[in-house]
């Protein structure tokens, strides 16, 4: 399972644990506080890439995991570049899964959260690029996906997962559908969870740079409405951006 940090891996692996009763693994060194973190707060499988686990998270080649492993197929996840590098930005400044800096401390150091805009979107763009590139079979999953309609989602995963073309009448259908009845599991609770929650933190500059730069990726993952938008002006005379079309997404 490779996704760029903070696209929702950990909530796709909880759904997977929950559904199959497996563990998941992943490719991070367990000595690090933030894997610690996970493993402690119910990811058992962190550190684990042989057969005690079906599918390993990691995050290659954005950064490099402790151990090498074999993979026969890819599930690719993907995010909103606004939300995952948001999220991401709050994880490096609190270092923490789940706590955030105030959506003042944008606007207090706004060269900074510019110059990790920029740096990002190369990094999101080059991250996927890779995987798409990937001599296995790919299968492409959203987050968005998994919030918004998490039983068809699903279950396309774990019929690319198990290589068969219908889970129609299997127990583990029956799992899916119990699993998408409950509230969604969580390992741990999220910052926010939602999408498209941080139009507000980009201003134009910002949404044009990321555009151009991976409008290729952003077109084909289905986020190019969330970048036509409009330039408003807050009570503080900052221009802000905000969508036109806010939480469409095809």
């Amino acid at each position: 399972m490779a996704s760029y940090p903070r696209s929702g891996n950990t909530l796709l692996r909880a759904y997977l644990e929950k559904i199959t009763g497996l563990v998941t693994g992943s490719d991070c060194d367990i000595t690090k506080k933030l894997n610690q973190a996970l493993m402690h707060m119910g990811l058992a499988g962190e550190g684990l890439v042989d057969k005690r686990v079906w599918v390993i998270k990691t995050h290659y080649p954005e950064r490099y995991g402790k151990t090498k492993f074999y993979a026969e197929r890819c599930v690719l996840l993907v995010r909103s570049p606004l939300d995952c590098i948001t999220s991401l930005f709050n994880m490096v400044c609190s270092g923490t899964h789940d706590l955030s800096i105030a959506d003042s401390d944008f606007l207090k150091f706004p060269n900074h959260w510019a110059e990790f805009v920029q740096q990002e979107i190369t990094v999101w763009k080059d991250f996927h690029d890779f995987w798409l590139k990937a001599k296995i079979p790919v299968h492409i999953i959203r987050y968005e996906d998994i919030v918004l309609a998490p039983r068809a989602t699903l279950i396309d995963l774990v019929k690319f997962i198990l290589n068969v073309t219908s889970l129609e009448g299997t127990r583990v259908e029956k799992y899916i559908e119990l699993a998408c009845q409950e509230q969604a599991p969580e390992i741990y609770k999220p910052r926010k969870g939602r999408v498209n929650n941080n139009m507000q933190k980009f201003k134009p500059e910002h949404l044009q740079f990321m555009f151009n730069y991976a409008r290729e990726l952003i077109e084909r993952f289905g986020y190019q409405a969330l970048f036509e938008t409009k330039q408003i002006e807050d009570a503080n005379g900052v221009v802000r951006a905000e969508a036109v079309q806010k939480e469409q997404l095809t």
